[in-house]
């Protein structure tokens, strides 16, 4: 029965907007005004008022009679209709308020273009009104029929302001942590590939993912793993996604790669020979071979590595299981009730009287939660605004505990069932994100406002902020939860019980396209996971959803991404009812066809990221539009004139834009909150700065461009920035560096922000000197801080004052020549101050400073930046001296450019304590210096190192060869470093990179069995003295880069090491102009995966009898090699099951051969045929046979002619061609109807055939749903 609990559970605010718009001043003007039957509205005002006193009451009866229950289903439509008619109304009668007499005939032009249902038809109007109280009076009628009387209220609407459930509250779970805790920590081996698996097996809400949260944070496990990472699985097993979350977990950076391949390699870098726990939440694929393609990435990291795996299904943790598997049971009553309590009343009330009198009730309801901590926490949050016995009693005897359980807790739809009218909205709201769905708390205090779920008329606060407490209150009960490693706070997840839950309760009215199933006329909101490629067809479902209100992407992690244009010219433009409507990440929107303004419902538009280049005209017919997101457009140039008319516009993103002047319109948009930049106009042109204090309601993010265009002082300080409290992030930018020292000094002095400020940036600034309020302690909230091209200034200001720094970047103050005690904000201050500067600062960032010559230190007592973990030092020629004597917290340290100051000798302590170093010379510089700063004779802790670009280096740093734990080292255009130090490299490293090194000798063949951790070896441009490589030679190499390496001749498998199992997974051989051999017989190399070979002009491959080629090969790339031709057969290619990824060319006749003889391997998934100068055609049944084979790529096949004969598989699903200039025609007839892109690149006779989409042929390969020549994308 919970499954069909969907019917008007949050009709009751819908049906109050209602009845507040009929008896509106505005709406009934309008009315009396126009040929409208006055009495219909009256008619409908009575009736809504009779439904909604019933409302509750058929609330409660729906859980026991099927009749209320679809009463009130049926009635949450006409209920949305209704809405959908008051609404046109209503814009209707805006319209005629804003247009003025001399526009009159403008606007009526522009009206009629729009096709307005109502076109001045009132009659039409009156017929639709009729029709809907007809509707609405037979639900009032049948409501007699019910038996559905009058009831106050029973939920509280108010929403109270609550502090966060603290997540880490957990209770009845000490063994199993403890249990757990010994199989993390425990030094046994494991038969995995060194990697243990702990399975938490529970059902759902049990509290696994709570567990692990609190295992993964515990401090002997920080302690104890050299890397964590975190991953959510889900139902839908995506091995793209988790293995490049994991990737971005463990290296605190996005990756943009969508290559899966290459992911998995990098992540392979990164873990390797480290002990790593990796936490894998709510696994649901059962599949060995997948769970083998996630793992491999892994299997070589440290002994000791463990995963978490939580998972609902025990086939789960039988598969992935290495230590028992752990069953988390559910919790006792009285766990239950110790929980629910802590929620309801709070750790420090929890003995009180009032928990007292309440708890033989509260003791009932939990027993009722059947031990799952997400029912407990949610009922405790329920419970928190509950002071009444009755109240209490309310919960533990409502019906709901009765219903057949359907996979939705009883106690999770109580939850729901006690939230105010409007929080049952917001929430119900939640389903179109999917499960594991981050969701970011400003973005959806956005969408439901554009929905009009907000009430704010009682209290006459902002909706942003009755959003705000609306979510806070979901998550005070747990039906929110905040992202695991969210720092910044605004990231949030739904468990997937409460997903599960959401989407019930909103019924037919959300629908999220890849779940699938029948789709209803009703639909109101809609999402769908944003996909390189949407394609009209996706979206043709969707066909008679003409009442949509949300339109609404999840956005991908693609870099480009091509929305159809038959959607947004065709399909959007007839969803009149639209309020949502986000095409965020297009990049082929360019533009918008004008009928967007016949959206006229319109509250929320967002084209970031998009390359739209304007916006048309008609976007100021919007007049409801209240959040307008341009960020990241950046060919937009400039915003429509009549902006203005946009009177309900609350946010305006155009950050990242190319937008350099405002309309003046943009004044008359007095509801402003969010506007990211202000553009200061020239005199008599554009806006004054002072124009900024007609917003007075601005907040969060602003940039103040072009401040040098100010003429009169008095301008910025009637920008009143002081008193703009709710502004955190500010950035004050004049155009160019200009000399203006007394203006300049005086605006930015008037343009002080409020003290609330967190992050602040200054660019071009053209004063001499700072104003006394930078630095002020004041600003104790100021966490970042920029200071950017300030060229004339010959002081920094006293920022060690700020109390709350975290970063600091100062660039381009090319006059300064020293910092001192001004600095750090001591000058003044008595010889004994207790002050200490910089108290939290982490990040401090120096570059582009030309004439800095001196740092001086502070009195020995005083020791500033005691947080500090990263330094930078860029582009500071003339720096000399000590840096800072005492940093205790030092980690990180990078100099670029900075020579004169490596010439320090290494006296500072904290040297040892530095865990990276990243030197980077000028060898440009006049002055051939030595790098004394790394001549440190301490042991160190140096883990990361790279030195670079300079040529007086003459041996391998000390502090490099000091190290006990060196990982990885990368040396770069070191022309006067000539060989390795007798004793070697540190035996810790993992990953050695040599890069324009030609003078390098690279290290003793004798000496490389020592380097028993060394898996990752890249060596390009370098070494020119090396003529061979042992492959073997090193015992745990993994991959190898080989690439220019001048006088190599020969790469080999020793004998003397041969009884040792290969490690390598990746050999990439390029541009060695003398290398003769390879080992004919690499199938030793037995977790060989990828081998590149590529312009080696004097090797000869022998392909005889299959020997060359190692077993596990799944990616093979081969070009400009010269291939000895054995009988065809002998080449044993078909027997490689595993080659996925096949790359070959540079052979007319080896291709030519593979083809017609059909031996390429059936396992093909992608397959690219690369640089061919003769071959006209291929064969036509050479590629029939690759039944899995999805990708085909031609690249400059400068011969090829024709493919017309060509029978392509059934499985194709991208064709490519690029620089295939004689190529005349595809085999048209007969392209496989899987085929969904088709790429066509510097092809001229080609691209002729198709003319731009008007050639005769156009019309063979327009069904293919996408098609790409020359950059331009069909779809």
């Amino acid at each position: 029965m919970a499954a069909t609990l969907v019917g008007g559970a949050f009709l009751y605010a819908s049906v109050q907007t209602m009845i507040d718009k009929l008896t509106s001043t505005e709406f009934r003007d309008y009315i009396n005004n126009k040929k409208l039957n006055v009495s219909l509205l009256k008619q409908l005002q009575t009736t809504l008022l009779v439904l909604q006193a019933v409302l509750d009451d058929a609330e409660e009866k729906q859980i026991n009679n099927r009749a209320v229950k679809q009463w009130l289903d049926d009635l949450k439509d006409a209920i949305y209709d209704a809405e959908d008619l008051l609404n046109q109304i209503s814009y209707e009668s805006l319209r005629c308020k804003m247009e003025s007499t001399q526009y009159a005939n403008k606007t009526n032009q522009v009206w009629n273009f729009l096709s307005s249902p109502f076109r001045n038809i009132y009659g039409e109007i009156n017929s639709q009104m009729k029709a809907m109280c007809d509707s609405l009076q037979l639900f009032a009628q049948h409501k007699d029929i019910l038996g559905l009387q009058n009831k106050t209220g029973k939920f509280s609407r108010r929403i109270p302001s609550s502090s966060l459930v603290n997540e880490s509250i957990m209770v009845g779970r000490k063994d199993d942590k403890e249990t757990i805790m010994t199989m993390l920590l425990s030094e046994s081996s494991t038969n995995n590939n060194n990697i243990g698996v702990v399975a938490i097996l529970g059902m759902g809400g049990v509290g696994k993912t709570t567990l692990a949260q609190l295992i993964y944070n515990d401090e002997n496990v920080q302690e104890h793993f050299d890397l964590k990472a975190w991953t959510c699985v889900s139902e839908d097993f995506d091995i793209l996604r988790v293995t490049k979350t994991l990737l971005e977990s463990v290296t605190s950076r996005a990756w943009e790669s969508n290559n899966l391949e290459f992911l998995r390699v990098e992540l392979q870098k990164i873990v390797r020979d480290k002990r790593f726990l990796i936490v894998l939440d709510d696994l649901w694929n059962d599949n060995y071979n997948d769970w083998d393609e996630l793992v491999t990435p892994l299997i070589k990291g440290s002994s000791g590595s463990r995963m978490i795996v939580t998972t609902r299904q025990e086939k789960v943790a039988v598969v992935a299981h290495t230590f028992p598997i752990h069953k988390l049971e559910v919790l006792s009553d009285e766990e239950s009730w110790s929980l629910l309590s802590k929620h309801a009343f709070g750790r420090e009330n929890s003995c009180s009287s009032k928990c007292l009198n309440l708890e033989a009730i509260g003791r009932k309801i939990a027993r009722k939660c059947g031990g799952l901590p997400i029912a407990a926490k949610t009922l405790g949050g329920l419970l928190h605004s509950k002071v009444d016995t009755k109240e209490w009693t309310a919960v533990l005897n409502s019906d709901i505990w009765n219903l057949p359980n359907d996979n939705i807790l009883p106690a999770l739809l109580l939850s729901y069932q006690y939230l105010s009218s409007q929080l049952k909205r917001c929430f119900a709201y939640c389903a179109i994100f999917p499960k594991n769905c981050s969701l970011d708390r400003k973005q959806l205090v956005l969408l439901w406002m554009a929905e009009g779920f907000l009430d704010h008329s009682e209290d006459g606060k902002a909706m942003e902020e009755v959003g705000d407490e609306c979510f806070s209150e979901l998550l005070s009960r747990s039906l929110l939860q905040q992202l695991h490693g969210d720092s910044g706070g605004q990231k949030f997840i739904m468990h997937d019980l409460v997903n599960d839950l959401a989407t019930v309760v909103s019924g037919k009215s959300c629908y999220r396209l890849e779940l699938g199933g029948e789709t209803s006329k009703n639909v109101r909101y809609l999402s769908y996971n944003q996909e390189e490629f949407d394609i009209f067809k996706k979206f043709k479902i969707l066909d008679k959803c003409k009442c949509l209100r949300s339109f609404f992407p999840i956005v991908s992690n693609w870099d480009l991404n091509f929305l159809s244009r038959n959607v947004v010219d065709d399909f959007l433009p007839t969803l009149g009812m639209l309020r949502v409507l986000s095409l965020s990440k297009y990049i082929n929107i360019t533009m918008l066809p004008d009928s967007i303004g016949s959206l006229v419902q319109l509250r929320y538009l967002d084209l970031s990221r998009t390359k739209i280049k304007r916006l048309p005209d008609t976007t100021c017919n919007l007049y409801y539009l209240q959040t307008l997101n341009l960020s990241r457009c950046s060919k937009i140039t400039k915003l429509p004139e009549d902006v203005g008319k946009l009177i309900n516009l609350r946010h305006l993103d155009i950050d990242l834009t190319s937008i350099t002047e405002l309309p003046k319109q943009i004044l008359e948009l007095e509801n402003l909150q969010t506007l990211t930049v202000f553009v200061v106009g020239k005199q008599n042109v554009g806006l004054s700065v002072r124009d900024l204090g007609r917003f007075p309601k601005l907040r969060e993010k602003l940039i103040i461009k072009n401040l040098h265009n100010i003429i009169d002082v008095v301008e910025a300080c009637d920008s009143n920035m002081k008193n703009k409290e709710h502004i955190e992030e500010l950035t004050l930018q004049w155009g160019h560096k200009i000399d203006d020292s007394v203006k300049g000094k005086d605006v930015l002095d008037m343009l002080q922000p409020s003290a609330n400020l967190k992050k602040l940036r200054i660019d071009l600034y053209g004063g001499t000197s700072f104003p006394s309020w930078l630095g002020d302690s004041s600003f104790s909230k100021l966490v970042s801080l920029d200071i950017n091209n300030c060229a004339y200034c010959v002081t920094l200001p006293p920022l060690g004052q700020l109390p709350s720094l975290k970063d600091l970047s100062v660039k381009g103050m090319s006059i300064l020549e020293t910092i001192g005690p001004e600095f750090y904000g001591m000058e003044g201050r008595g010889f004994k101050s207790s002050f200490q500067p910089f108290p939290y600062l982490e990040t401090l960032l120096f570059e582009d400073m030309s004439n800095w010559k001196e740092w001086l230190p502070l009195q020995d007592d005083i020791f500033p930046f005691p947080r500090l973990k990263t330094l930078k030092l860029f582009k500071c020629p003339e720096l000399r001296g000590c840096l800072p004597s005492h940093l205790s917290s030092i980690e990180e340290i990078e100099l670029r450019c900075c020579d004169n100051l490596l010439t320090t000798p290494a006296t500072q302590h904290w040297l040892s304590s530095i865990k990276k170093i990243y030197i980077i010379g000028d060898l440009n510089s006049t002055q051939k210096t030595q790098w004394s700063l790394l001549e440190s004779d301490s042991m160190c802790v140096l883990q990361n190192a790279t030195i670079g670009f300079c040529d007086t280096v003459l041996s391998m740093p000390k502090m490099i060869l000091r190290s006990t734990c060196l990982q990885d080292l990368n040396l770069y255009d070191i022309p006067s470093l000539t060989s390795f130090p007798t004793d070697g490299l540190p035996n810790s490293l993992q990953s050695l990179r040599i890069n324009g090194c030609n003078s390098l000798s690279f290290l003793p063949p004798d000496t490389w069995s020592n380097y028993t951790s060394l898996v990752h070896l890249s060596l390009l441009n370098s070494c020119d003295t090396l003529t061979s490589f042992s492959l073997n030679g090193f015992p745990k190499l993994r991959n190898l880069s080989i690439d220019g390496c001048r006088s190599l001749e020969s790469i080999f498998i020793s004998e003397s090491s041969s009884h040792h199992p290969s490690t390598l997974q990746s050999i990439l051989l390029y541009n060695c102009d003398t290398l003769r051999s390879l080992p004919q017989w690499m199938d030793t190399l037995t977790a060989l995966e990828s081998l590149f070979l590529a312009r080696l002009p004097k090797l000869e491959l022998s392909l005889c009898e299959g020997a060359f080629l190692p077993p596990k090969l799944q990616s093979f790339f081969i070009n400009f090699v010269t291939i000895k031709v054995p009988p065809i057969i002998e080449w044993g290619l078909q027997r490689l099951t595993a080659l996925s990824e096949l790359s070959i060319g540079g052979d007319d006749d080896v291709v030519h051969t593979l083809l017609k003889e059909r031996m390429l391997p059936i396992s093909l998934v992608s397959l690219t045929i690369i640089y061919l100068p003769e071959m006209k055609c291929i064969d036509r049944n050479g590629l029939r046979h690759l039944s899995s084979l999805e990708k085909l790529e031609f690249e400059i096949c400068l011969g090829l002619e024709s493919l017309e004969e060509v029978v392509l598989p059934s499985s194709l699903k991208t064709l490519i061609f690029n620089h295939c200039p004689r190529l005349e025609s595809l085999p048209e007839d007969r392209l496989p109807s899987s085929l969904k892109l088709l790429r066509i690149d510097r092809c001229p006779v080609l691209e002729a055939r198709y003319e731009n989409e008007k050639g005769k042929h156009w019309s063979n390969i327009v069904h293919i749903p996408i098609i790409e020549i020359n950059g331009k994308v069909t779809i």
